[in-house]
């Protein structure tokens, strides 16, 4: 089977968010529940990071099919407090593959495709979040050079 990596274009976003949509529906925490417009704000906020000059998007496609996408920006960054100097780094937001998908190394290949981009644009760093709960998912970063610095944790009350 041969998988495409492209440009997200606009005909995309809707398949973008039927997918998206999808996985937050079975990944969600109990605290966390989607919002009764959920598709409308999500089908705005991509329309707006589509049109942002500085977000990027790359699908995958096996013939007519999406199996998957990336989503991410480039972008100054500055600290909090304003210590350090602000630099150019790269933002992955979202990477996903269809299960039916998965284990085929697509989602390396998006996020080398990004990782290039990110450096054309001059970014000195490229961050991301991903579940540390997920084998295939710390794998997966792992085999992309990521390592964790910094751990978001999360507690239930």
């Amino acid at each position: 089977m041969k998988i495409s990596i492209r440009e997200w274009n606009k005909h995309d976003l809707l398949r973008i968010c039927s997918r998206w949509l999808d996985y937050c529906r079975t990944a969600a925490r109990s605290d966390m529940r989607l919002k009764p417009d959920c598709e409308s704000a999500m089908t705005q906020w991509l329309a707006r990071r589509y049109e942002d000059p500085s977000s990027i998007g790359y699908i995958a496609d096996q013939e007519t099919d999406l199996a998957g996408f990336l989503i991410g920006r480039i972008d100054e960054w500055e600290s909090i407090p304003p210590v350090v100097e602000s630099r150019r780094i790269g933002v992955i937001d979202a990477v996903y593959v269809l299960e039916q998908y998965r284990r085929q190394g697509i989602a390396g290949q998006l996020i080398q495709r990004a990782l290039q981009s990110m450096q054309d644009a001059n970014a000195t760093a490229v961050e991301t979040i991903y579940e540390v709960s997920s084998d295939a998912s710390v794998k997966t970063w792992r085999a992309a050079g990521f390592a964790p610095w910094m751990v978001h944790a999360y507690r239930m009350l």
